[in-house]
């Protein structure tokens, strides 16, 4: 829902100042004043502007791009084209003050479309795109000469125009060329097929053309002469081809009023560019769409996305589209850089966004107590995340509560792992790349309702053992340090005791088990040892009695 904004008086200030011309097209929709030459184009601006961008398309898919600075124009050299007809077409990002730019953004970020009305209304932003377009034809590394048309049938005595041009003047279509225009004050029925304009013959061969329009300039004009403001009353034209020499074959949609060509079709399209077939489905180079919008092409069928700046948005151009190798999204106004890639093939589920917020790959049912959760696919029994750096920095993982005010990170960092509280800056955790961990205290889970298969020790035999394991002085192999170390390997304490999942790892679970048995043994040894004591004492005292 859009909310109101009042635009700043800043704003309508600069609208005041600043002369009409630099803030909107003229009337006619010219953005450049262009000048053609044997060797391209020159597009100089009639009005200011933020930048202008140039597109240019031609035979075989031929694509050029360009842009012009703030203020300034450019040029198009033709020259290495191959022969045919191009296209052209300019898009100018208006021209506005970067404080209303900056207020514009955080109308984006704020989603206050309210804003850009408001700016519109004003007059600091225009209501339609500025963007102008053209054509042109290359004969062999030149510009057609596009001076030359065809009007020169339609002006003056016609008949002396066409034997000028080596015509005959004795067809039907030339006769009785002076005589008044007929009014007929009824209705008309033909039956038979007509055919209107200057090229018709006597004798015209109609096939099955009920009604055929016959000259070198075709247009067909619906001149609405409505004049109460509450009837519609808009003028609309068909239009067949450019009447410039070296123009475009084309049919035209055109609103006369405005003058602007609503809808174009070029000679030449493929079959079934455009295609609507009774349900609706619209098939862009197809005649039998399966969905609402079905398009087919030989190689990666694409949807552009191009925001063009003129409602003062930055310009931005995404295509989505998709071929054997992916499904993708690209960045094409940074590089063509692919931010988003689908291989085909990948399994149901890949990708799951809950309806409240949760994200899971590989499963729709995520827990309701994970916000990000991965399950791994049935060919795949490992469901595993990896977060990877191609340059030098670290990585990094954070957890925090912005209400709770606590945040801990996991940080990767030179081949070590570091879990850190923010709370005290220090590091609560880590493990370094040679394996060694540092941290505060360890808590081992202990919880007897956690464990089973309770079977007593002999303590004595746990001590005795204890004393047969070689205990050495040593270094772990890879450490450039060569950090000294006091202990026994896994290897001896597995065979004294036959505890712990290998006979490579001693767990600490394990050795204060270990630990603890011995030092009940020393214990009891200990009590054994006093009671012979005070044995000793008893008979010494007794035996010294007069």
């Amino acid at each position: 829902m859009y909310r109101a904004r009042v635009v700043p008086l800043f704003v309508l200030a600069l609208f005041l100042l600043v002369p009409t011309n630099l803030m909107a097209a003229p009337p006619a929709g010219t953005i450049v004043d262009v000048q053609y030459y044997s060797g391209g184009l020159v597009f100089e601006p009639v009005i200011g502007h933020d930048g202008i961008d140039l597109t240019v398309t031609g035979p075989r898919k031929f694509s050029f791009v360009d842009q012009f600075r703030a203020g300034a124009g450019g040029s198009l050299d033709i020259r290495d084209f191959a022969d045919g007809l191009y296209r052209w077409e300019v898009r100018a990002l208006p021209k506005l003050d970067p404080e209303v730019r900056a207020q514009i953004a955080q109308a984006r970020k704020d989603n206050d479309m309210q804003f850009i009305c408001d700016l519109q209304d004003a007059g600091v932003l225009p209501f339609d795109p500025l963007v102008q377009g053209g054509a042109f034809s290359v004969y062999r590394g030149k510009l057609v000469d596009l001076t030359l048309n065809e009007d020169g049938f339609k002006e003056g005595n016609r008949e002396t125009d066409r034997a000028a041009a080596g015509l005959s003047s004795t067809s039907g279509a030339l006769t009785n060329l002076t005589e008044e225009d007929e009014v007929i004050l009824d209705d008309l029925i033909v039956d038979g097929s007509a055919c209107i304009g200057f090229d018709c013959v006597n004798g015209e061969t109609f096939g099955f053309d009920t009604l055929r329009l016959k000259e070198n300039n075709l247009r067909i004009k619906f001149d609405d002469t409505s004049v109460a403001a509450s009837f519609p009353r808009n003028d609309w034209e068909l239009v067949a081809n450019d009447s410039a020499n070296g123009g475009r074959s084309k049919f035209t949609i055109r609103d006369s009023s405005n003058d602007r060509d609503i809808f174009t079709v070029e000679a030449s399209a493929r079959s079934n560019a455009l295609f609507v077939d009774s349900q609706g489905d619209v098939g862009l180079g197809t005649s039998s769409p399966v969905a609402d919008i079905h398009v087919v092409t030989g190689d990666s069928p694409t949807l552009r996305l191009a925001q063009d700046g003129s409602s003062g948005f930055a310009p931005q151009t995404w295509d989505l589209a998709g071929n054997e190798t992916n499904f993708f999204i690209r960045d094409s106004s940074n590089g063509s850089t692919l931010p988003f890639r689908l291989r085909p093939g990948a399994p149901t589920n890949s990708i799951f966004i809950d309806v409240d917020g949760d994200i899971s790959f590989g499963t729709q049912s995520p827990d309701a107590d994970v916000r990000f959760q991965v399950q791994a696919h049935e060919n795949n029994n490992f469901g595993g995340l990896r977060v990877e750096n191609s340059g030098t920095g670290n990585i990094q993982t954070q957890f925090a509560n912005t209400d709770g005010g606590w945040e801990w990170r996991q940080t990767f960092r030179s081949g070590d792992l570091i879990f850190d509280s923010q709370e005290d800056g220090a590091n609560e955790w880590e493990v370094d790349i040679d394996g060694n961990v540092t941290a505060t205290s360890f808590n081992p889970t202990s919880d007897r309702n956690l464990k089973q298969g309770f079977d007593p020790v002999d303590p004595a035999d746990v001590l005795e053992r204890l004393a047969a394991i070689p205990v050495t002085r040593w270094s772990y192999r890879g450490d450039a340090d060569a950090t000294p170390h006091i202990g026994p390997v896994a290897q001896d304490f597995h065979a004294a005791f036959g505890v712990g999942a290998d006979d490579r790892h001693i767990s600490t679970t394990d050795a204060d088990g270990v630990a603890f048995a011995a030092i009940q043994a020393l214990y009891q040894q200990l009590q054994e040892t006093r009671a012979e004591l005070e044995k000793l004492r008893a008979e010494t005292i007794q035996g010294c009695e007069p």
